[in-house]
């Protein structure tokens, strides 16, 4: 049975000053990125909440890719004040890391209610503020949890927070974006929801990330780079991802690369591989092509153009075509090469991605990229 979840409330064109004016909560606890502390907007929802007298604790103790110690001492603050609401603010890893904090207290299986979470994204690419999917970091391996009542209750669009956002991590962020649409599009959880969804999410990517990279103050752009981010995040929580996520995760476990920028150089690996072996993802992959203006006359010819244009970004954007250039070494990068299949076989989004793999054809992938 397939069914499309729409839980989050979706509050856009809003800032944080003017949301968290009209909060009532008994308590809040806030999970946020140091360097939203460090900006002073986690003041902000400090002072607000401050003058009306209620109650807030902030734990910024975040790292990227969340690790379970941090998942740990985060849940313990949090069961020791019980607080109504949950803030998550930053970027994936801080919304990560409230989302593994609540996953810790329903398995806890405490008399305390779960609070009401609310994902305030400073980044346009996880998605994870819609999303049900959480990953965790242990020891060398990443973990994606994926259960419903991860999914926040709302999900906040500050564009006021990505206005000043790098743009190397908005060029890593938005290709996570495409990649989030594309596994989405071509999952064999995907419906015409998500299809919806997933079109106009690769349809904006590729219309408004070069004009970011070209002009970083480009406010049109950057609100419908975040946009983009949300409705990708809402495709594929419904849909799920593929193998692309499954090495990005696996890779990210052992090497800690940026997530975003691993998903970019092996994007067009994947699609090829899915295509040759699958053609309703074939198909799909054309449509998409067609989508982003190319001809794409047939199948396979529409894979190689989407292919291509995917390569011409990654060109524009200067991202490695390697993981050489990186700055792994190739023995590293070998000797781990029956490690990063294993545990991408084990992922959670291999199990919808078009193409069924072996450990064998996620080795050859993952080697074909060094």
């Amino acid at each position: 049975m397939k069914n499309f979840k729409i839980k989050p409330t979706v509050v856009f064109d809003t800032t944080i000053q003017e949301y968290f004016a009209t909060l009532t909560s008994k308590s809040v606890f806030v999970v946020a990125d140091p360097m939203m502390e460090k900006l002073g907007i986690v003041d902000q929802i400090k002072k607000s909440l401050d003058s009306r007298h209620i109650p807030v604790t902030v734990f910024s103790e975040i790292t990227p890719d969340p690790k379970v110690e941090t998942i740990a001492k985060g849940l313990a603050i949090m069961n020791g004040i019980q607080p109504e609401h949950l803030v998550a603010i930053g970027g994936g890893s801080a919304i990560d890391a409230a989302k593994g904090i609540l996953l810790g207290n329903y398995k806890l299986s405490t008399d305390y209610e779960a609070p009401i979470l609310i994902a305030i994204p400073s980044t346009s690419g996880t998605g994870s503020e819609v999303t049900s999917f959480t990953v965790i970091t242990n020891g060398e391996e990443k973990t994606a949890f994926v259960d419903e009542r991860l999914i926040p209750n709302i999900a906040l669009l500050d564009v006021e927070l990505v206005k000043s956002v790098p743009v190397s991590v908005t060029i890593d962020t938005g290709m996570d974006v495409l990649t989030h649409a594309i596994e989405a599009y071509v999952s064999t959880d995907a419906n015409s929801f998500t299809d919806a969804l997933a079109e106009k999410a690769v349809q904006m990517v590729f219309e408004n990330l070069p004009k970011l990279y070209r002009d970083p103050n480009d406010s049109t752009a950057r609100r419908l780079m975040h946009d983009a981010s949300t409705m990708a995040g809402m495709a594929f929580t419904n849909a799920s991802l593929g193998i692309n996520h499954s090495i990005a995760h696996a890779i990210g476990g052992v090497f800690h690369l940026s997530h975003g920028r691993i998903n970019a150089v092996i994007m067009a690996r994947v699609i090829q591989y899915n295509a040759s072996g699958c053609q309703q993802a074939a198909a799909r992959y054309q449509r998409l092509a067609k989508l982003i203006g190319l001809p794409a006359q047939d199948a396979m010819s529409g894979v190689a153009e989407l292919c291509l244009a995917i390569q011409v970004l990654n060109q524009e954007f200067c991202l490695p075509t390697n993981f050489r250039e990186f700055g792994v070494e190739e023995a590293a990068f070998v000797e781990k090469a029956d490690q990063i299949a294993y545990t991408a076989l084990a992922d959670a989004c291999t199990l919808t991605n078009p193409r069924k793999p072996d450990h064998e054809s996620l080795k050859d992938l993952y080697l074909s990229m060094g």
